[in-house]
């Protein structure tokens, strides 16, 4: 597809605008969209890696908290590659740079993530079970405690919640 501005050169940048409910579309090619009007917007050449360091507001480790001088100039002894050049590709260069950037790498999975340890999602239909599982082995736990700590009376009432739990999850399964 030619660009609709000059039609001379290939188009590779598709512009959809809407106004009012009417879409216009643009097809245009990279030389001409940055002159065209109405459609405000600057293309500069963007790889997704960079764009989700932007999004998730990573871009050096000094804003992370780590001293500058790991910050870069440490290098994987599998592969040669410092953080920055993993942090910037979006992936390891070989299994040892898991080993040697470990710190650095938890605090980057934290601020992606939002935390260092998957909890993963429960099915819906299995969600019952499941949280009376956890509940039984956290009363179990509390149990075991309570007995410890010889407070045999509050043990006694969580024996019965057990017990009461275990009833109940038993009609469950059946």
């Amino acid at each position: 597809m030619l660009c609709q501005n000059c039609q001379q050169r290939e188009a590779t940048i598709h512009l959809t605008k809407i106004v009012n409910g009417q879409g216009m579309q643009m097809h245009l090619c990279q030389e001409c969209a940055p002159k065209v009007q109405g459609f405000n917007f600057n293309l500069y050449p963007c790889m997704v890696t960079d764009f989700l360091q932007a999004l998730f507001g990573i871009n050096s480790l000094e804003q992370s908290g780590q001293p500058s001088s790991t910050s870069g100039q440490e290098k994987c002894p599998g592969c040669g590659r410092t953080f920055i050049q993993i942090q910037q590709a979006g992936k390891m260069g070989c299994s040892q740079c898991y080993e040697k950037f470990e710190s650095q790498i938890e605090i980057l999975l934290r601020q992606i993530h939002g935390g260092g340890v998957h909890v993963g999602k429960v099915p819906f239909r299995c969600a019952a079970s499941i949280r009376n599982r956890q509940e039984l082995g956290q009363l179990r736990n509390k149990l075991q405690e309570l007995i410890q700590k010889e407070e045999f009376e509050e043990a006694a009432q969580v024996r019965d919640q057990i017990r009461d739990l275990e009833k109940t999850a038993g009609g469950e399964d059946e």
